[in-house]
């Protein structure tokens, strides 16, 4: 996972904002997963244009100054874990 890496739902995989974060919904399965990603990731993330450098320094500059390393962790780790179960996929942005 790159700093300059984009990232898009997999086919058949439907995203949608809750109060809690972000609810997936693969029609493959059919199955839900829960991100508990707060207001921190927004759906439109996934539209492969934003980069996760770019993520990082929106939650850093609107959570006044959270440590960008931090943040950066925590992003990868949720990624990671979206990529592991199939939901989204990798890309680079052109």
């Amino acid at each position: 996972m790159g700093q300059e890496a984009a990232y898009c739902l997999s086919a058949g995989v439907q995203v949608r904002r809750e109060k809690f974060g972000l609810l997936f919904y693969d029609y493959r399965g059919p199955r839900l997963y829960f991100a508990p990603t707060r207001d921190l990731i927004q759906e439109g993330f996934f539209g492969g244009q934003v980069t996760v450098a770019d993520l990082t320094g929106e939650i850093c500059g609107a959570n006044g100054g959270w440590p960008r390393k931090i943040v950066q962790g925590w992003i990868e780790r949720t990624l990671e874990t979206l990529v592991g179960k199939g939901l989204i996929c990798e890309q680079s942005v052109c």
